[in-house]
């Protein structure tokens, strides 16, 4: 090889090095570590305290909640967005649960002058139907109205599982005890959400607690499965005619829970019917008190007297639930 070919190949072979040595030493070890942005910029991205996960390290333990998320409007909202980040969450940290979802849900559903028409669902706040809360009427994760998952659950293993239950619910789900509720023909979607609520802290009793801590989420949704198809029953003594001012204050509940307490066509609601009227009263004290927490029933339940309370109870109490014709299979 000539010698001024050997010479240049050394050249550049030389000018290579130093280039690579150059950009060592003159980039930022921070370059690139955040996709496009150089070096330090924006503060080291706030020293990396903001921690966005997205919707897929949520999935393994919110199952039923990524499911009813991603099966509905608000699939392209990731989860941060409504509860923020939590950085080290679950081990370290908590996510915030929204306080005002009036406020945050009008952030992107609120008609207003220059806001360009989409597919999102706009509202004239003014005009709108006053509630306390939006979650008082939407899912927020699946926010059209009734709208719902099925969450599927093994009947079969719900009643390999139910003996722990059957002390306070009954062997087959008629509660022995008139201060504890019915579970038999309640829909699974409304057990699921009751034992959800129970698993994480957000439905307090010192009895339920524990037993639903140490349930896996396919226990729950096995149970709630298995006692949405035992037949509800209504209770062997009748009640005397409600008066019509009860009978009023119970119609007035059928919007939610269906004529004569039922149940209505949104499944995450409770049925009424046949139920303990001892439990019933307890149950509205309790809303009425801020024991247990729904913008609604919180709302409702503040405006009705002591007779009143005692009374709707007895009336959904007496009430016949009907048959359940779904069997276990």
């Amino acid at each position: 090889m000539p010698k001024h070919i050997k010479r240049l190949v050394v050249l550049m072979l030389a000018f290579a090095a130093a280039a690579l040595c150059a950009k060592s030493y003159f980039t930022a070890d921070s370059f690139y570590r955040f996709g496009h942005y150089r070096a330090d910029s924006v503060s080291e991205i706030v020293d990396r305290e903001v921690a966005f996960q997205t919707p897929r390290a949520c999935v393994t333990c919110h199952a039923l909640r990524h499911a009813e998320w991603s099966g509905n409007a608000h699939k392209t909202v990731i989860c941060e967005v409504c509860h923020g980040v939590a950085k080290g969450h679950p081990l370290q940290a908590k996510v915030a649960i929204p306080v005002s979802t009036v406020q945050l849900c009008t952030q992107c559903h609120e008609a207003m002058a220059g806001r360009p028409l989409t597919s999102i669902r706009q509202i004239t706040v003014s005009r709108h139907p006053a509630r306390p809360d939006c979650i008082a009427c939407h899912n927020p994760h699946a926010p059209k109205i009734d709208a719902t998952v099925e969450a599927a659950g093994d009947a079969r293993a719900g009643h390999d599982g139910a003996a722990t239950c059957a002390g306070c619910h009954g062997v087959n789900g008629i509660s022995p005890n008139p201060e504890w509720p019915n579970l038999a023909g309640q829909s699974a979607t409304y057990l699921t959400r009751a034992l959800s609520s129970f698993k994480v802290g957000a439905r307090r009793n010192d009895m339920m607690a524990p037993m639903a801590q140490a349930l896996q989420e396919a226990d729950v949704r096995n149970l709630a499965s298995y006692f949405s198809t035992l037949a509800c029953k209504a209770p062997a003594a009748r009640t005397p005619a409600a008066a019509a001012s009860i009978v009023d204050v119970a119609k007035s509940c059928a919007a939610c829970h269906g004529e004569s307490g039922r149940g209505s066509s949104n499944p995450s609601l409770p049925k009424l019917a046949g139920q303990n009227s001892a439990y019933l009263i307890a149950a509205v004290k309790a809303f009425k008190t801020g024991q247990r927490m729904n913008p609604i029933m919180t709302d409702i339940a503040g405006k009705l007297t002591e007779a009143d309370i005692t009374g709707v109870a007895a009336y959904f109490s007496d009430q016949s639930c009907g048959p359940n014709l779904r069997n276990l299979r």
